[in-house]
């Protein structure tokens, strides 16, 4: 089992090390405890790093900062915008070739459609980004993402269920 990110992770400076996506979801949990003011400035801070990266090389961290901002928007609770940019993430993620990117985008995309109701969307979503991890070769993230479209009920507008 493994744990969160340290909190320690997120105190570093920009320049010490690569602003890197991948703790982030595992990080909002986290601010979701503990409500102080320096985490709460986490968000901002990883994003705006990501930004001077992006001017350096928008093709590699364009798509990085779309995710981070979908996922503050998701967290926050301004879905319209969090949908805005999970569709920008994936799109720069397809652009730049970045497949488990992609994936990841729409892996995050999935739940964020799950958390707000929308299981068909969510259900695609999942299913895109199993997609993109089996066309990267990772097995073990197409099996996750196959677990969760297992578990996965979509309820139509007609009331039939869909098992996924």
């Amino acid at each position: 089992h493994r744990k969160g990110p340290s909190i320690k992770f997120w105190d570093r400076k920009p320049q010490q090390n690569h602003p890197d996506i991948y703790p982030w979801p595992e990080f909002l949990p986290i601010a979701k405890k503990k409500d102080t003011s320096k985490l709460r400035t986490i968000p901002k801070n990883a994003i705006s790093a990501l930004k001077t990266a992006m001017s350096l090389s928008r093709w590699n961290f364009r798509n990085k900062v779309h995710l981070l901002e979908a996922e503050n928007f998701s967290y926050l609770g301004n879905h319209e915008e969090a949908k805005a940019s999970y569709a920008a993430a994936i799109t720069s993620a397809r652009s730049s070739r970045f497949v488990h990117e992609q994936g990841l985008a729409c892996e995050l995309a999935g739940f964020h459609y799950k958390k707000i109701g929308d299981h068909k969307s969510a259900w695609s979503f999942f299913n895109q980004a199993k997609q993109c991890y089996a066309e990267w070769g990772s097995q073990m993230k197409v099996a996750s993402i196959s677990r969760q479209l297992e578990t996965f009920q979509i309820t139509l507008s007609s009331g039939n269920v869909l098992s996924c």
